[in-house]
């Protein structure tokens, strides 16, 4: 009994100091507030990797305006998805599949890349945060990276505009927002981090997804993914199927560097090899070819005859490791080194071939649609 006194004495003790605490708390900072200054909450203009308070509701007030609902309708049913402002008269920033009439109620993760010839929905909505509805019509898209840009006719003020950041400059473990509108809940915000960059093996030439674990789900796709800046870094795209906490977007650095060719043209035109399949090495292919463990490239597996690979002389088996001797580390780095040079362009490839080290002269063509 005397133990059970002696427990509720100091329960009513420790109750009675964490009351006073505030009223101290109080005089403390009065006399200590003209000396030191208060706290200010992150802004865009904080250095990346210095310490910040992370202000997600300002994050969220502030990029839910350029956030819209994207509505179309496909042979499928219907497209539910997001996206967001990138330009005061009226551009967004979207995903292709949203308007691929062959897709339907895309849900969860992007497909391997199929051979069909593409067909557009003729039927787009689009819902800005302050409830206006526009018709939107397609200003461009690539199915490549899984891009679109839609365009509205807004009368009236101009539309806020999403800040763009630079995804190459982000480090894995930074704070990320999702906003988008995932189930047709709209304006939804999640937190998470960035569990890591370069992921591929999603079935496309140019894949380079940022994987995170702020909760994205379907409807979420075409929305931002905004870092602790407020800037946008990616935009978000698939979920994988059965799992958590294992959502991708795109870098939004791969929206920058085509959103010129899709305002211009509609489309995306790239440089190509022609038919030309290649894999990434792993230990196994060291070991078969007795290669050191250090050493990096793609494996040529397949060359299409007829083609600037062939005519080129590449041949199967060839190891690739350096163009113009920039060293090549992944299949998706080599498409894409390949993809941004210009038609005619004269480029030179680093090989490996039966251990001995040759250079190959090509020509850059023109891709091949399918």
């Amino acid at each position: 009994m005397i133990r059970i006194f002696r427990a509720i004495s100091v329960a009513l003790t420790l109750i009675a100091t964490s009351l006073a605490a505030p009223a101290a708390n109080r005089a403390l900072q009065e006399k200590t507030s003209a000396a030191v200054p208060a706290p200010r909450p992150a802004t865009p203009t904080d250095t990346p990797g210095k310490m910040l308070v992370l202000d997600v509701t300002g994050i969220a007030e502030r990029v839910n305006d350029v956030v819209v609902n994207v509505r179309s309708l496909a042979e499928g049913g219907e497209n539910i998805g997001s996206g967001f402002i990138i330009d005061a008269k009226g551009l967004i920033a979207t995903n292709f599949h949203l308007i691929n009439a062959a897709e339907g109620r895309r849900t969860t993760a992007l497909e391997t890349q199929d051979t069909a010839q593409t067909k557009l929905v003729t039927n787009v909505t689009v819902t800005l945060h302050d409830g206006r509805q526009f018709p939107a019509s397609i200003k461009g898209y690539d199915k490549e990276t899984d891009i679109a840009v839609l365009e509205i006719q807004s009368t009236g003020q101009p539309l806020p505009v999403a800040d763009l950041g630079d995804s190459d400059n982000l480090r894995v473990g930074e704070w990320v927002i999702a906003i988008g509108n995932p189930l047709g809940l709209d304006h939804t915000v999640t937190l998470g981090i960035l569990s890591a960059k370069g992921r591929t093996g999603f079935g496309g030439q140019f894949d380079d997804f940022l994987q995170t674990d702020a909760a994205i789900n379907p409807g979420n796709s075409g929305g931002p993914l905004v870092n602790a800046q407020g800037r946008v870094v990616g935009i978000n795209t698939l979920v994988l199927e059965r799992t958590q906490g294992l959502s991708f977007s795109i870098p939004i650095n791969t929206l920058k560097s085509i959103l010129p060719q899709l305002i211009e043209r509609g489309r995306v035109t790239r440089g190509s090899l022609g038919e030309l399949k290649t894999r990434d090495i792993d230990n196994d292919i060291r070991g078969l070819m007795k290669l050191p463990a250090e050493t990096r490239g793609v494996l040529v597996i397949g060359v299409t005859r007829g083609t600037p690979a062939a005519r080129a002389g590449l041949r199967k088996d060839d190891l690739i490791t350096a163009v113009d001797r920039q060293p090549i580390t992944s299949y998706v780095q080599f498409n894409r080194i390949i993809a941004s040079k210009s038609l005619g362009a004269k480029i030179a490839l680093q090989i490996l071939r039966d251990g001995h080290e040759y250079t190959l002269n090509a020509e850059i063509g023109e891709e091949t649609k399918k």
